[in-house]
């Protein structure tokens, strides 16, 4: 007798094989007799679902896609119209061949001289039944994909750290649980939920992790009392459906009156500005009005339901159901309202009737979006976690296998009261450069023959960026191409060679290192030295592109140029511990900034450095990254600290006030060289106002931010005695500067006594 466990959506139970057979619980009855094989099961016809599907069938294996939708294509074709890309160079493969497909529809049917073929803008915009048809063409032509409609996840069947069977239950047939068998070789989970990652026991996570878990800035609670701040929590971002709307009224149907009406949430929001007058009918909604796509089709992306998300990822199919018909109900509510209002203005309900839902989309649901806007679930906790260092600072992977380059865009989770008044708490909004997502992320520990490339293995603040639809085509073609390599060659996923497996996309013309660092590690020796004594400091390099072509050291954590070269000496002279930075720069103008610490003597004391994230931000801020202007259309990313940097804003050419307060807890009374953070740039203030008070004083100073001094992200502002605790602080403010203001940060580095 062999024991096999089978894990079903919110039990675990254990199933006696007698004669090779599983044995079922009485409720569930196999149907159609034999259970479906295929060398490949991919659960979740997401984007990433499909891409995995299409990779594999192209390689000749035989794949079954089981999707709980009838309609193929996740958010993508269930409601999405303009899509979120960040940056378009960094998208290949068969994402890039979706696009360009979307691109060629409407360009065969309208002309490419059309508004249609115009508004598709290169096929990144579009109706989403046009999506659905290019993912249906792309399936359809492998000869491979069988799709398996309507069947949501019910258990996993695994045997000797394997996964070896796929169980579906059908909803609506007749009978208890009715369910079908997926046999495979390798097993894909691109569901947005990830049921099937976790019935494999596979850990996993729903909610932020605390800051200081993996020392991510952005990480934890961002509002509401700060004694909370930094702290993790089980919550998600708000969920809510991709909405087609027009003002095409040959294409439209009015807002239905949902169920469960209810217009009270809109009253005093909605209903106010438009008994204001500040909203004058529908369009008023939108930030994107101008970005209509083809046929004068909108996607409404703006109905959050904070808190509606919670409970959902580890849910029952009967919870997941209720929250999201209260999904839709809350948005029809808001939709309805502004047509139907008995409150609002008869000129704004009759221009709000111009508009409705789309005609020409998901006619078999009310003209409503079947796909659940899921912004997150589950993330796999697998062999590497993605984090915001990886996104900011480490963006270049040996094993990325694509790159993410939207900026880190969490919507609402949740309202917490302080000082009298609702804070509404999200993780921070910053732009982010091009970085790699690893191989690694794909692979649980175990077992040996699962890949997840949607609930992939990241935080939440890394999740925040990388969750955009092309990002999930990318990695089910990397999951995809893994999955052949690994039936191939007879072994584990986490076993596939990653190279190959890069070759591979390079060949299916994937685009990898976009995001390049020079590989650079900074190597000392003695490990520990004492004070005085000689410390030889040298680069430690990985696999270059371009040669090194400089090289500066920061020995002292000011700012200052210490030594130039690949190897150098120096000598330290206070018990503590060091700031050390290593900036290199190859001759392709790519730079890199190294820190490290580096403990001399006793090592009693250190330096204290405070991020801008850190800082009190009054007025409007905008969270970046330095770049360096190489030329017309050449941009690099600059060295910075933390995850970004902050910004003043300058709108429609006036300059918003803008303050930033950075109060440290001075851990040791002394004497401190105060260094800003910030790198020059020809647009930035050369008068910007820097107030300096601590237990020697108040001092008022002016930085220059257009000049540069150092190749370092910190500048010296002076030597200044500080008392130990909080009442002291450095801010900066743009009152009558004469550019841009850039904040990254202050640096209090210990002198001695």
């Amino acid at each position: 007798m062999k024991l096999k466990v089978i894990h079903f959506h919110g039990i675990v139970a254990a199933a006696f094989l007698f004669a090779g057979r599983p044995v079922f619980p009485a409720a569930s009855n196999q149907i159609d007799g034999a259970a479906v094989r295929a060398e490949v099961i991919v659960y979740g016809g997401t984007p990433g679902g499909v891409m995995t599907a299409v990779a594999a069938a192209r390689h000749g294996h035989t794949v079954a896609l089981v999707d709980i939708n009838q309609h193929v294509g996740g958010v993508v074709s269930g409601g999405l119209v303009s899509t979120d890309i960040g940056d378009r160079k960094t998208v290949g493969g068969l994402a890039d061949e979706f696009f360009k497909r979307v691109g060629k529809y409407y360009g065969d049917k309208y002309g490419t001289t059309s508004p249609q073929f115009k508004a598709c803008r290169d096929g990144i915009i579009f109706e989403p039944h046009v999506a659905e048809l290019v993912f249906e063409q792309m399936l359809k032509e492998t000869g491979k994909v069988t799709l398996w409609r309507n069947h949501r996840y019910r258990a996993v069947e695994h045997d000797a750290g394997r996964i070896t069977a796929l169980v579906a239950e059908i909803p609506g047939q007749t009978g208890s649980n009715v369910t079908r068998t997926f046999n495979g070789d390798v097993f894909v989970d691109a569901s947005y939920e990830g049921d099937l990652m976790a019935g494999a026991h596979v850990p996993c996570r729903v909610g932020r992790e605390s800051r200081a878990e993996f020392g991510e800035y952005l990480a934890g609670i961002s509002a509401g009392p700060r004694e909370l701040r930094g702290l993790g929590d089980h919550r998600t971002m708000a969920y809510n459906y991709r909405v087609c709307v027009t003002s095409n009224t040959a294409n439209r149907v009015l807002f239905p009156k949902p169920e469960n009406y209810d217009p009270e949430p809109f009253r005093r929001t909605d209903g106010e500005r438009a008994r204001k007058g500040t909203a004058t009918g529908f369009g008023s909604f939108f930030t994107t009005v101008e970005k209509a796509g083809p046929n004068g089709t909108y996607d409404a992306n703006w109905c959050d339901f904070p808190g509606n998300s919670e409970g959902y990822a580890e849910g029952s199919w009967e919870t997941r159901a209720r929250l999201a018909a209260r999904e839709r109900d809350y948005f029809l509510s808001r939709l309805y309202y502004l047509q139907n209002g008995e409150d609002l203005p008869e000129a704004f309900r009759t221009a709000t009737r111009t508009w409705g839902l789309s005609k020409d989309e998901f006619a078999d649901n009310g003209h409503f979006p079947f796909q659940l806007y899921v912004r997150e679930a589950r993330r796999m906790v697998g062999r590497y976690v993605l984090r915001e260092n990886d996104l900011t600072q480490d963006r270049f992977k040996p094993d990325g296998i694509c790159a993410g380059s939207y900026g880190v865009d969490c919507h609402t989770i949740q309202y917490l009261m302080h000082d009298g008044k609702l804070d509404l708490d999200h993780t921070r909004h910053v732009a982010v450069h091009n970085y790699a997502i690893p191989y690694a992320s794909l692979t649980p520990f175990e077992p040996g023959n699962l890949l997840v490339p949607v609930c992939l293995s990241a935080t939440h603040v890394a999740y925040c960026s990388l969750r955009m639809e092309p990002v999930f085509m990318m990695l089910g073609h990397a999951a995809g191409d893994a999955a052949h390599l690994s039936i191939v060659g007879k072994t584990t996923v986490q076993a596939v060679p990653v190279e190959q497996l890069r070759e591979l996309l390079r060949q299916e013309q994937a685009i990898l290192d976009s995001n390049y660092q020079p590989p650079v590690t900074i190597v000392w020796t003695p490990a520990h030295p004492k004070v005085g004594e000689l410390v030889k400091f040298s680069v430690q390099t990985g696999v270059l592109k371009e040669a090194l072509k400089r090289v500066w050291w920061d020995f002292a954590g000011n700012g200052t140029v210490s030594a130039q070269g690949n190897q150098v000496e120096h000598r330290f002279t206070l018990d503590k511990v060091y700031s050390v930075s290593l900036l290199v720069e190859d001759a392709a103008g790519n730079r890199r900034l190294i820190p490290a610490e580096v403990p001399v003597g006793l090592a009693t004391a250190r330096d204290l450095t405070m991020d801008d994230f850190d800082a009190e931000l009054f007025g409007r801020w905008n969270a970046a990254y330095p770049e360096i202007i190489l030329g017309p259309g050449q941009r690099l990313p600059d060295v910075f600290f933390g995850p970004g940097v902050n910004y003043d804003v300058v709108y429609k050419g006036k300059k918003a006030p803008a303050r930033a307060r950075f109060q440290p807890a001075i851990p040791r009374s002394g004497r401190y060289e105060v260094c800003l953070g910030f790198r020059t740039a020809r647009n930035q203030a050369t008068n910007v106002p820097v107030l300096v008070r601590c237990g020697s004083g108040s001092k008022k100073l002016t930085v220059d931010q257009r000049k540069e001094t150092t190749p370092f992200n910190f500048n010296s502002l002076g030597e200044f005695q500080w008392q130990a605790g909080d009442s002291g602080f450095v801010e900066v403010t743009n009152g009558n500067t004469d550019g841009r203001v850039a904040i990254d940060g202050v640096r209090w580095v210990w002198i001695g006594e």
